[in-house]
């Protein structure tokens, strides 16, 4: 009885020494990510701010907002390369949650500069929530299929693009543009989920067995 309370005692020790370790490990390494990205957003904010102060026609200089995911990620890597640190599951769950969150920040100028309706916003939404879930539990498919749909996010616009050749905006304003949206989000929607949940089902299934 002593040892099997020993036992116990060492196993309630080793883990809280455990999750200590964690803690302090992503207490030391996770201010550097937010420090990468605000300096980066705040600078190109800046650089905006002083063109659209100084230019008549700043319209060329709005491709400076790319600067943002260049120099964001080019940090990155060299502050990953420089730390060199064994990833567990926390930190590989906040990387997929930030990862996927930035792909939208990176995609949502684009889908919102179009006057979009909630479509194209809920797909998003539901493609990182899928790209998250499948990043934590390993799953290179569904994570594949969850950062799809997050790009599919973009055939919304084209759509409108494509269809304004043929209609004019007050047709395409009408019921020809919510029926298109109505079809591309359904065919989105059952990739995304139905798709993704066979997947997930199956592998538990073969897991099971």
């Amino acid at each position: 009885m002593e040892e099997k309370r020993m036992n116990e005692a060492e196993s309630l020790e080793l883990i809280t020494s455990m999750i200590n370790d964690s803690r302090a490990r992503m207490t030391k390494n996770l201010g550097t990510p937010f420090l990468i990205w605000g300096y980066t957003t705040v600078a190109v904010s800046i650089f905006q701010a002083i063109i659209v102060a100084c230019v008549e026609d700043f319209t060329p200089f709005l491709w400076g907002w790319f600067a943002i995911p260049v120099v964001g990620w080019l940090l990155m890597f060299l502050f990953n390369k420089q730390e060199k640190t064994v990833t567990n599951y926390i930190d590989r769950s906040i990387n997929a949650l930030w990862c996927a969150i930035g792909v939208t920040a990176f995609l949502l100028p684009f889908v919102g500069g179009f006057g979009l309706g909630i479509f194209p916003n809920v797909i998003i939404l539901l493609g990182v929530g899928t790209a998250t879930t499948a990043a934590v539990v390993k799953d290179k498919v569904v994570k594949r299929i969850g950062y799809a749909a997050i790009f599919s996010s973009l055939l919304f616009p084209i759509a409108r693009i494509v269809l304004l050749r043929f209609f004019t905006f007050e047709q395409f304003a009408g019921k020809e543009r919510y029926l298109v949206e109505c079809i591309i989000f359904a065919v989105i929607i059952f990739l995304l989920l139905v798709v993704s949940g066979h997947i997930l089902n199956y592998k538990k299934r073969c897991l099971k067995n």
